[in-house]
């Protein structure tokens, strides 16, 4: 609507002012306005328009000796119509390639991050991923989700830096955790296969990229093991609000022989009925305001009265985060959250 406001201004300053003050030429900016966000057609209609407009001012107040004459105002008008088109046009091609590269990116993530399944291995699973741009489709924090003779077996994982190269990394070491979580029976066997595949990657690539990373084994009855490799701690959700679980913090994926004097244990914890958990990245728990300030996760999951439902659990922690950061995240973001289905 600005250039066809900007045009009835230009009308009624035309008539309002004294002769002396000739404002019809600023109806010249309308097809450039309206070429920001329409096609040439609406370019073009604009043009006419502003061409009229100019005409029927000429003819209300003829032109002094000594002024623009009504042929230039003519082709000066034709002139900036046609090349508000062609800009139309160009402007028009460059968000198609946009929609195409972001298409191209949505595919990628979707064959990178596949859907999680609501219900395996006798839980009920949830969980989502945000990347911090606002054209970004995909990063460097990852999860998955697999049902194994193990038991369920799941990850939340944050790769170092962004870009291509973090999603490189990324593949990578959700490659060896889909093949590690059926082959060994021990978690944190899952987590020297993953910290060996990205050495690998290091020294095949020479990038030092390393990931943080936190498995969970999942048995029947709420029975919990945690295998965490220097990731964020997971929280337990009830009705009563939410707790953070301490665990050890390991060491960082791709470092495990630079970083790690003692070794990985999986810490057991049973998770209650009426309870989720819920393991999120950095990206959630370091999101500031525009104060500065960091969002505070309990606080927000606090008084709600969440339970057993992950879905719940993931849009409390979306509708707080986007709240928080007024939607302008600036790290990638994810979270899962895992729950024994309700008994009946």
């Amino acid at each position: 609507m600005v250039p066809w406001v900007f045009w009835g201004l230009a009308v009624v300053a035309e008539f309002v002012t004294g002769a002396d003050v000739r404002l019809s030429p600023v109806v010249a900016a309308v097809p450039p306005l309206v070429a920001i966000a329409h096609g040439w057609r609406a370019v073009a209609v604009s043009g006419a328009v502003a061409w009229g407009t100019q005409l029927l001012f000429v003819w209300a107040a003829p032109p002094q000796p000594g002024g623009v004459d009504p042929l230039t105002r003519v082709v000066a008008m034709a002139g900036i119509t046609l090349a508000s088109a062609f800009a139309s046009l160009a402007r028009r091609r460059g968000e198609e390639r946009v929609r195409h590269i972001r298409s191209l990116a949505g595919g990628v993530q979707r064959a990178v991050l596949r859907p999680l399944p609501p219900l395996t291995g006798g839980y009920r699973v949830s969980g989502f991923y945000r990347a911090a741009g606002s054209d970004a489709q995909v990063g460097g924090d990852f999860y998955e989700a697999l049902e194994t003779p193990y038991g369920l077996r799941l990850v939340l994982g944050d790769v170092c830096g962004k870009g291509l190269v973090a999603v490189d990394a990324t593949v990578t070491l959700l490659g060896a955790f889909r093949e590690a979580v059926y082959r060994e029976a021990d978690p944190v066997a899952v987590a020297h296969w993953m910290d060996r595949s990205l050495a690998r990657r290091q020294a095949a690539t020479g990038d030092r990229r390393f990931a943080t990373a936190l498995i969970v084994e999942a048995h029947p009855g709420g029975r919990l093991r945690f295998v965490n490799c220097g990731h964020v701690p997971p929280w337990c959700v009830d009705e009563d609000g939410a707790r953070e679980l301490k665990l050890p913090h390991g060491g960082l994926l791709g470092l495990f022989d630079d970083v790690l004097r003692e070794p990985l244990v999986a810490v057991e914890h049973t998770l209650a009925p009426g309870a989720s958990l819920l393991t999120v990245t950095d990206g959630v728990t370091e999101a500031r305001d525009a104060r500065r300030e960091f969002y505070d996760l309990g606080g927000a999951l606090s008084g709600q009265g969440l339970g057993p439902c992950p879905v719940a659990v993931k849009d409390a922690v979306l509708t707080g985060l986007a709240h928080h950061t007024g939607g302008r995240l600036s790290d990638d973001a994810a979270a899962l959250v895992l729950a024994l289905p309700e008994s009946r």
